[in-house]
């Protein structure tokens, strides 16, 4: 356990020594967060910034200095983390018990929304994930929330990886990268917020690179890289700050003709920036352009997905609700470095003003066919899916937060938000997936719904 201001309170208050520094420095902390289990879950930075603390800069930098002090060998795994690990141990253990099964699931099309079997009839573990093709093989790559189910703590298992002929039939491939069990600190033990992974090809050093999104009071990214798409990936960075920003979700693109790499990120969730990567791929270096600047929730935009067509740039992003889904919104561009206009929401005849209840993750070009672009998406909560008045509902209550002479929310609607399950609390496990086609009309894009869909409903390159 690494101590500082981002850390839990209720993790703090395991620790007799750091009780000791929050009694000495924030004398009144303790009795604001008594009888006050909801307080306990945020960090001390949250909990002095959401009560406006008076001189919050001084005391916060004050309190990390005293916090970082206790970072000692004695002190690095806690009780509760202690148990975790055995928890995470069994589980393992069981799983690589499992015996093997044989293939016994086949389709013939896409069903947007309906759970997707991989071939052995397996759900398919692979959120907030994107496709990768080589060698004539599709590869799926995504958060393996197998045994997330908003109980038990358990954030992601690893990533895991599929691979496919025809988009349509996917072979559960494994561990893209497993869950780090021993070490608490590492982005990749299993209570970590860690997802929306990318994956680039360096064409200067051969490598694969992969980023991850690490949410949560870190907002940072790790950094992996492997000589081989299906790995084993080497830890580059645990966690990362490009600029000394807080880091949201994200995507990375190269420039088709010169291989220059490119992070789009939501920046301290005030605006999606854009900074260059190094050669290497394996850091950020400079800022390039800003789209979205001062935005506020639920319309702070996050989960950026940019692909390239027709000579232009597209980005795809959602607003910030959480796992609740939204309107997405797209913007266009000339260039990678330009800032993004905004175009209007992509989801033609969506009644429901939630982009069919998903979230965009990548937009995906299917090599040999006549602009075939995929908007790839999950659909985080099959068992609460909104409807127009829901998402009404919620826009109001989370708009009344932040705009309050804008929107205001009724007692119904903050009961509507407050019913539906929170981040930590969703039972993401049996979250589905929702890829369509995205449709062009002259510069512009749609993505209309389609109950089922085949790749030869769309012709080969010519």
């Amino acid at each position: 356990m690494i101590y500082n201001v981002s850390m839990k309170i209720q993790h703090l208050m395991e620790n007799e020594q750091a009780v000791q520094v929050l009694q000495n420095t924030l004398p009144g902390l303790l009795k604001m967060v008594q009888g006050n289990p909801q307080a306990l879950t945020l960090s001390v930075e949250q909990l002095i910034r959401y009560s406006r603390v008076p001189q919050a800069d001084m005391l916060l930098g004050k309190l990390d200095a005293a916090l970082q002090e206790l970072n000692t060998p004695e002190n690095a795994i806690s009780p509760s983390e202690a148990k975790q690990i055995a928890f995470f141990r069994e589980i393992w253990q069981q799983e690589q018990q499992l015996p093997p099964k044989e293939k016994n699931h086949h389709q013939d099309a896409i069903y947007p929304g309906e759970p997707w079997l991989d071939t052995k009839g397996e759900r398919i573990q692979a959120h907030g994930g994107a496709v990768y093709y080589e060698n004539g093989t599709y590869y799926w790559y995504g958060e393996n929330k197998t045994y997330t189910d908003g109980k038990n703590g358990i954030w992601t298992w690893g990533l895991k990886v599929y691979a496919s002929q025809d988009l349509c039939n996917w072979d559960d491939f494994g561990y893209l990268i497993p869950p780090v069990l021993d070490d608490p600190n590492c982005a990749l033990f299993p209570t970590k917020r860690v997802d929306r992974p990318h994956i680039l090809k360096c064409p200067k050093t051969g490598k694969y690179v992969c980023w991850i999104k690490l949410s949560g009071p870190e907002a940072a990214f790790t950094i992996w890289q492997a000589d081989n798409l299906l790995g084993p990936y080497e830890m580059i960075e645990n966690l990362y700050n490009p600029g000394g920003h807080k880091a949201g979700d994200f995507d990375m693109v190269a420039d088709r003709e010169t291989g220059k790499g490119y992070i789009y990120f939501d920046a301290d969730h005030k605006s999606m920036l854009c900074m260059s990567l190094t050669e290497d791929y394996l850091h950020a270096d400079a800022e390039s352009a800003n789209s979205y600047p001062n935005m506020t929730p639920p319309f702070t935009r996050e989960a950026p997905a940019l692909f390239e067509a027709k000579g232009r740039k597209y980005m795809i992003t959602s607003g910030r609700s959480g796992y609740t889904p939204n309107q997405s919104e797209y913007a266009q561009a000339e260039n990678w470095t330009d800032v993004f206009v905004s175009t209007g929401d992509p989801h033609v005849g969506d009644d429901t003003l939630s982009s069919f209840n998903s979230q965009i993750s990548q937009v995906f070009k299917v090599p040999g066919k006549e602009d075939l672009y995929i908007a790839i998406a999950d659909r985080w909560m099959p068992d609460h899916l909104l409807d127009r008045d829901g998402a009404l509902a919620v826009r109001r209550t989370i708009g009344s937060k932040y705009m309050p002479d804008r929107f205001q929310a009724t007692a119904e609607d903050h009961a509507y938000l407050n019913a539906r399950p929170d981040l930590e609390r969703a039972n993401t496990r049996i979250a589905d997936y929702v890829w369509l086609p995205v449709h062009f009309v002259n510069e512009q894009i749609c993505i209309p719904w389609h109950d089922t869909w085949q790749l030869s409903d769309y012709e080969d390159s010519k």
